[in-house]
């Protein structure tokens, strides 16, 4: 007896995004998606890490002009140069940074 798995195991609704500056683990990227549980980034130049690698993201805040910290563990990297990161802290501290740099992408979307 065979068991299929579900096809979206995700916890938390993807948004689809651009901009935003990001560093993850020294590198620049480009913010492809986000969701509660982690972002998707397509690095813009070759980045030495791997899946299940810990390492450390780095966002603007352009409307604050700070850069805010996060702590993700590489879940996928894709041929297109896209890495998929889920957030080390699942709790508030990622979400509260989230809700403020894209709080009005989620409202315009469910609009």
């Amino acid at each position: 007896m065979s068991m299929s798995l579900p096809l979206n195991r995700r916890r938390h609704d993807r948004h689809m995004s651009e901009g935003g500056y990001f560093v993850v683990a020294g590198k620049p990227a480009r913010l492809v998606d986000w969701s509660f549980g982690g972002l998707a980034l397509r690095m813009e130049e070759p980045a030495d890490i791997s899946v299940s690698e810990d390492v450390d993201i780095r966002v603007f805040d352009a409307a604050g002009g700070v850069w805010e910290g996060l702590k993700g563990h590489v879940r996928r990297i894709d041929s297109q140069g896209v890495v998929g990161v889920a957030f080390a802290d699942d709790g508030e501290a990622s979400v509260r940074i989230l809700l403020r740099l894209f709080g009005n992408r989620t409202r315009a979307n469910r609009a």
